[in-house]
């Protein structure tokens, strides 16, 4: 009964189609050439639409897809950056997002309330009958605000009920598309997970225990050569289907076991995205189908495959892009004796139960459901006040805590924070609170930690003292330049003669971007920047501007 009841939740999970009424029209007046697809693979989660290039410029004009009114505003430092939110009669909302700025009118009501709220950034809402907008009105500028790493727009049609992001190319998005997916490596993984190995279509894999398989697959489209996520992929033994995937819509909820979904070991150690053809005991989501096989030569459950001794069977893969191009791929599976493994002492965590561990000075805390599976956790001291902690391989779900007890000599000064080590020698700061002696931390990823600390305030510096007019508006803004060596910054806030003034904070290019309102007189002003790092160094200064 479970079973059936999985199965009928997918169904009614994912049975919604374009509605016959809704007839979109593309959000930009150029050819829709894409840098990113919907649902591929990103760090953390699956792509929640597609990101259309711009010409490598900011400012194109950027048209509402069909009628509607303005439902949601998002002013954000990161993330989507810019963004606007239509909702639309038939029951769809179209998303745009790292916008430069808006029209007109949207602009002046989104300062002034931001204005009025004390408010540098956040989610406005305006009324349903303030913003109405029909099908192919200007409603902003293409941009490269938030998180993007280049010009480009951001695009979604979201279910307006459930808030889940569909397939936007389902709704007659016409993209050029004549190329077939790549596949470009294949791996298999054993069920304990402690040996895996490459190999090529056409090759025989000798199975003398239970395996998953792993392919690494993307997609480019005419025009581009940004390798892009698939549509479809399936995986039959034999001509039986044990597995499938079809990335047509996605829950922000769920999104994060895309690391269950994806091969993270072999993306933490080489940088490629693999995915699974099986799945692993903690994964919520809800685009896979894995049906049971049992044959007399073979088995097939989850997707993890088991051969009897002297049997062979053939393996298809099938990977399909949205525009129905399809690249396939076989391999032959031939079962051999079981053998024995020997008893390795490895510290295994189960993945539904919290687990404490120690090492040095830190508690580790991890609560059940943060790992995807029983995993081997490890925990040592790399070096003189160096821990290595899950050692960035190990993904989680759910935050870890760190409780690291800080010896007399630092409890006796502020300023700690950790640093995370992760891929390629990166490193991130993580901030925490002190709770007497104990600096507790939090993070969702596991790496090798070192404590430090940041006595630093943040260094502004006026970029110019006369206003520079904003891209795009009719605003202006001065700019002010802000470093901070460690720690970031965390806040900031800007007065102009002691009223307040919104800061547009550029993390990109360290600029804090202050909003002149419409109101000021022109002359002579003092502007007050105050800035504040991750652990609470605080830098203020006022400067004397001319408008």
């Amino acid at each position: 009964m479970h079973k059936y009841v999985v199965v009928l939740g997918f169904f009614l999970t994912n049975f919604v189609s374009p509605a016959q009424s809704f007839e979109p029209e593309a959000p930009l007046d150029i050819p829709l050439v894409l840098s990113g697809t919907f649902a591929e693979l990103r760090s953390n989660h699956f792509h929640g639409g597609i990101d259309i290039k711009t010409q490598g410029r900011s400012g194109l004009k950027v048209k509402s897809i069909s009628d509607g009114y303005i439902s949601r505003i998002s002013i954000s430092p990161y993330g989507y950056g810019n963004a606007l939110y239509v909702r639309h009669p038939e029951g769809y909302t179209s998303v745009y997002g790292h916008l430069m700025t808006f029209a007109p009118a949207i602009e002046q009501w989104v300062e002034q309330t931001l204005r009025d709220r004390g408010k540098n950034d956040g989610n406005l809402y305006p009324d349903a009958n303030l913003f109405p907008v029909e099908k192919g009105e200007f409603i902003a500028f293409s941009g490269n605000t938030g998180g993007s790493m280049g010009p480009h727009l951001h695009f979604e049609i979201r279910d307006t009920r459930t808030e889940e992001p569909l397939n936007p190319l389902s709704f007659g998005f016409k993209v050029e598309d004549t190329r077939r997916p790549d596949v470009r490596g294949l791996m298999w993984t054993d069920a304990d997970f402690q040996d895996h190995g490459t190999f090529s279509s056409g090759d025989t894999i000798e199975m003398s225990g239970t395996r998953g398989f792993d392919v690494f697959t993307t997609d480019k489209q005419n025009g581009a050569n940004n390798n892009n996520g698939v549509y479809k992929l399936k995986a039959q033994i034999n001509g039986i289907e044990f597995f499938s995937a079809l990335y047509d819509r996605i829950n922000f909820n769920t999104t994060r076991y895309i690391n269950a979904h994806m091969n993270f070991e072999r993306y933490y150690h080489q940088g490629v995205r693999y995915t699974r053809l099986y799945t692993l005991e903690n994964n919520e989501l809800q685009l896979c189908q894995t049906p049971e096989v049992l044959e007399s030569g073979y088995r097939a459950s989850n997707g993890w495959i088991t051969m009897n001794k002297d049997s062979i069977a053939k393996v298809d893969i099938s990977i399909e892009d949205f525009a129905g191009n399809e690249s396939t791929v076989h391999f032959y599976l031939k079962g051999t004796a079981v053998e024995d493994k020997p008893s390795n002492d490895l510290n295994i965590l189960q993945w539904d139960v919290d687990n404490v561990l120690s090492v040095g000075p830190i508690q580790v805390s991890i609560p059940a459901g943060a790992l995807y599976r029983d995993t081997e956790f490890k925990t040592f001291e790399l070096r003189d006040a160096e821990y290595v902690i899950g050692q960035g391989v190990v993904p989680l779900q759910k935050h870890m805590e760190l409780s690291w007890q800080l010896d007399s000599a630092r409890a006796a000064h502020e300023g700690w924070f950790a640093w995370e080590l992760g891929r390629n020698g990166n490193k991130d700061a993580i901030t925490g609170k002190r709770e007497g002696n104990v600096l507790v931390l939090s993070t969702r990823s596991t790496g090798t930690y070192y404590l430090d600390q940041d006595l630093k305030k943040p260094v502004l510096r006026l970029v110019q003292s006369t206003p520079m007019l904003r891209s795009g508006s009719t605003y202006r803004e001065y700019r002010i330049h802000v470093e901070d060596d460690k720690t970031g910054i965390e806040r900031y806030s800007a007065r102009i003669d002691e009223a307040f003034a919104r800061i547009d904070f550029d993390y990109k290019r360290n600029l804090l971007k202050v909003v002149i309102p419409e109101d000021i007189e022109p002359g002579s002003h003092n502007l007050r920047i105050v800035a504040i790092d991750g652990v609470g160094n605080t830098a203020t200064e006022t400067f004397t501007v001319t408008l």
